[in-house]
């Protein structure tokens, strides 16, 4: 957790020109691209998908996942991962990396020498696409790869880190975010953190990789495949299969999970802030 308040801090200090960013040259972490500022807390990734949007039909061994794409918003990432679906790339391949109750990873191949890749060799690597209107929460659709600030074929569907996105932890990055100057900044920050306490997620993903879809149906699912066993790697070890993947359109009337999202948890009590650092402030008024 540490590392993760120390890069978007350091994010939040540093404002760049733009919200979204692609073909960044492998920062340590994308959310240095972000503008805070610019950053819209009625979060795009939290609606029900419109008319006319883009969607993934993945088809599991454990049921059916749909999932709106953010073209708009990775452009490259997403029509890579169109190109291969429409190609048949993924289908009838297996979920290869569980993160208990976190993850599930899929889109890869074991090449001769037991590697696990999602590519034939790395001039088909991807730019990672950093944007700071997506965030890792509950049901978030990843690119990736072992490479920093690239992505290939493969991809991951996010669950939540109920181990470390706890209570305490939303209090300690609000702590850590008290005394930015800017107050737009340190509000929007403020309400993000409670988001991801309140709807699930990996926070630590954030800025690691390109965010290119969100889950509006079948998060029921999704939890059941993070749930695969796995060994000690993360690796595995039920074979349970993605069947297909098939891209269309949402359209009015289309079935979706509950909107708005039923919370996880109510937002952290308290102002986020120690009651030492309340106390300080109350002295300084």
């Amino acid at each position: 957790m540490k590392k993760i308040i120390a890069a978007i801090l350091a994010a939040a200090f540093t404002l760049s020109l733009s919200g979204c960013k692609s073909k960044e040259p492998e920062p340590e972490n994308g959310m240095m691209s972000y503008d805070f500022t610019q950053m819209n807390t009625d979060y795009i990734q939290l609606k029900a998908p419109s008319a006319g949007d883009k969607i993934a039909i993945i088809d599991t061994d454990f049921g059916e996942i749909r999932v709106v794409l953010y073209e708009q918003y990775a452009p490259n990432t997403v029509r890579n991962f169109i190109e291969k679906a429409g190609a048949g790339v993924y289908n009838d391949t297996p979920v290869k990396g569980v993160k208990r109750g976190m993850y599930f990873l899929t889109g890869g191949f074991e090449d001769k020498k037991g590697r696990y890749l999602g590519r034939e060799n790395d001039d088909e690597l991807i730019d990672n696409e950093y944007c700071v209107d997506l965030w890792p929460f509950a049901g978030a659709l990843l690119s990736y790869s072992e490479k920093s600030g690239k992505s290939d074929a493969r991809w991951v569907v996010i669950n939540n880190d109920d181990e470390t996105l706890t209570e305490e932890a939303i209090i300690e990055l609000k702590e850590s975010a008290k005394d930015m100057e800017d107050e737009t900044v340190r509000e929007k920050m403020m309400t993000m953190f409670d988001k991801f306490y309140e709807v699930g997620g990996v926070f630590e993903y954030a800025g690691e990789y390109t965010v290119f879809g969100q889950t509006y149906l079948g998060m029921d699912v999704v939890r059941k495949l993070t749930m695969i066993s796995a060994n000690d790697k993360d690796e595995a070890a039920d074979v349970v299969m993605i069947r297909s993947v098939t891209i269309s359109e949402f359209k009015d009337g289309d079935k979706t999970d509950e909107y708005p999202r039923p919370p996880l948890h109510d937002k952290p009590a308290g102002s986020g802030l120690s009651e030492s650092a309340e106390s300080k402030g109350a002295e300084q008024k």
